[in-house]
């Protein structure tokens, strides 16, 4: 009788699989989501570096007001906390003459 498995083996494996079938689910959608925020994250620092460099090189024969930003901590962690929408929001900002 030792060839076939009693019946809480059999549950434990099964019991088991459902387990790291619900865990590499969830560590997909978790990775997923880490890599776009990531990906949001080095998007924004091009968007306020060449945005940047655009504001200081030709919005400011335009406007009189537009500042370049300066890239103090403040803005570096606004924009790895918010990505491209906050290096937007810097750089529209730095366009009124307001700096953070």
């Amino acid at each position: 009788m030792g060839d076939f498995m009693d019946i809480q083996t059999m549950i434990m494996y099964l019991v088991l699989i459902v387990i790291a079938v619900v865990v590499a689910y969830f560590l997909y959608k978790v990775l997923k989501t880490a890599k776009n925020i990531a990906i949001n994250i080095i998007i924004g620092f091009i968007v306020l570096i060449v945005g940047n460099w655009i504001v200081g090189s030709y919005i400011t024969q335009y406007v009189s007001s537009a500042v370049p930003v300066k890239y103090d901590l403040m803005a570096l962690i606004i924009t790895a906390l918010t990505g491209v929408f906050g290096a937007l929001v810097l750089l529209i900002l730095a366009i009124f003459g307001i700096q953070i």
